[in-house]
């Protein structure tokens, strides 16, 4: 399997049982994404997670929050449009039955004539010609069909929101109830939005991923990268606000950053999308997902393609042989060798920081096989793993969030393993040996610590 890391998506084409769920594990998932703005059963999220945990507990689930997202409001079934065709959008609650409904209330408010309204990730383009009495007036720029729920961006327009709504707080809990691995901050603005999230999640170890999908967001993401524990390159969002053609850079811009301070980075949306409903994928598909491999991001997502798409488990399997492929090229370019070169500058005097680039000199130098990393909290384990070496990375943690979270970071495969902390290092390597996690001879780095919490020693040692 490949060392960048399968999000997929789960919706009514893939959660309908069990047996779809192991297929999709089979070809190459790493792990599921629940989107919470499209959950009504609760007991049903709830079961699933249980179902996962119970029969996959090394599979990482992440989930969505809403967050400050302008929607259309409940349509009882799509609206036929076309070209030129006046239509008026107005606040749910006063909403008549020649106008469209809008969530956000107060949208009027913060809109002029000019701007654009883009619905559905850009399916549907619709122009402000006026605002009287609460009501936008809008023509029909292009587009079919208006559908009930349905994001709304507007470029070049502001409108304040709370960052989490009621929903938003109900989901949260429910997340944290049923400790959930990721909980991604829809539409994070700026890193107050994240300790804002954070506060309202108590005690949970849950880690937060902050999705980047405005100017706001690009504008402050340095201080946001200090707050957040993953990020998200959400291009469809952020495609509908910059303009599609600033993504690429900004994408690259972003994945860079993360791989510096060793965090986590998903670059997500419409990697398949004609997968949808044809078995072949675009050629330009292929190439996007070879291009985020190169990049280094530690995961791609699947959204539409495996919750709403005919074809999920061979949607995964195509994902999985790109990026097998694109990491054969990536290892004999020495793409490894110059994402490190980036890191070192930026290398701190911290333990974590000395011992992941002691192990990066050396495994470049002494034939070492496998790096076993022994760790309570995982953070170590991400600081080796950003330099993307060929090398795998086992780690081994008591934690079984901790293990499934690190099995979202590139090139690690983790495992919930109690160790004797009296004999740790030969306890480890008796467990990678007699599970046949790693072939018996192999030459072995070895990170741990001399005392709990910390990772301030490497040793080289031999599988027997």
């Amino acid at each position: 399997m490949a060392k960048t890391k399968i999000l997929a998506t789960l919706g009514p084409s893939s959660w309908s049982s069990w047996n779809m769920l192991e297929n999709m594990i089979n070809v190459g998932l790493d792990g599921f994404r629940i989107n919470m703005s499209h959950v009504k059963d609760y007991n049903l999220i709830a079961k699933l997670i249980s179902d996962i945990r119970v029969k996959a507990p090394n599979i990482f689930i992440a989930a969505d929050l809403e967050g400050p997202k302008i929607r259309l409001g409940t349509i009882e079934k799509p609206i036929a449009i076309e070209k030129g065709q006046i239509i008026k959008i107005a606040p749910q609650s006063e909403c008549a039955s020649d106008c469209v409904p809008i969530q956000v209330e107060h949208v009027y408010k913060h809109v002029i004539p000019g701007n654009t309204l883009l619905i559905n990730d850009g399916a549907v383009g619709l122009q402000v010609t006026d605002i009287k009495d609460k009501i936008i007036y809008t023509k029909v720029l292009y587009g079919m069909q208006l559908e009930s729920r349905k994001g709304v961006n507007i470029p070049n327009a502001y409108v304040p929101m709370k960052f989490l709504s009621q929903k938003d707080k109900f989901n949260l809990d429910f997340l944290v109830k049923n400790e959930i691995d990721y909980v991604s901050a829809s539409f994070t603005q700026r890193a107050d939005d994240l300790k804002e999230l954070r506060s309202n999640m108590g005690n949970s170890n849950t880690k937060i991923i902050a999705k980047i999908e405005n100017h706001e967001g690009l504008k402050n993401f340095d201080s946001i990268l200090d707050c957040t524990d993953a990020v998200m390159v959400a291009r469809g969002d952020l495609g509908m606000e910059i303009e599609p053609i600033y993504v690429p850079e900004n994408q690259k811009m972003m994945i860079n950053k993360c791989n510096r301070s060793g965090k986590m980075v998903i670059t997500a949306t419409q990697m398949l999308e004609s997968m949808m409903t044809c078995l072949e994928p675009k050629r330009a598909e292929i190439s996007d997902i070879f291009n985020a491999v190169l990049d280094g991001t530690d995961v791609v997502m699947l959204s539409g393609e495996t919750s709403m798409g005919q074809y999920p488990i061979e949607s995964i399997d195509v994902m999985n042989k790109t990026l097998e492929r694109a990491e054969l090229y990536f290892k004999s370019t020495g793409k490894s060798k110059e994402i490190a070169d980036k890191i070192i500058p930026y290398l701190g005097n911290g333990y974590e920081d000395i011992i992941s680039g002691a192990i990066n000199a050396a495994i470049n130098t002494n034939g070492i096989g496998a790096i076993i990393t022994l760790t309570l909290s995982g953070y170590t384990t991400q600081r080796i793993a950003r330099f993307r070496s060929d090398i795998p990375i086992i780690a081994l943690t008591p934690n079984p969030m901790i293990a499934r979270q690190l099995n979202a970071v590139w090139g690690v495969n983790a495992y919930n393993i109690e160790l004797d902390r009296s004999n740790i290092i030969s306890e480890s390597l008796k467990y990678i040996s007699s599970n046949n996690i790693v072939p018996k001879g192999t030459q072995v780095i070895v990170a741990s610590g001399s005392k709990i919490g910390t990772t301030d020693m490497m040793q080289i040692a031999v599988l027997e």
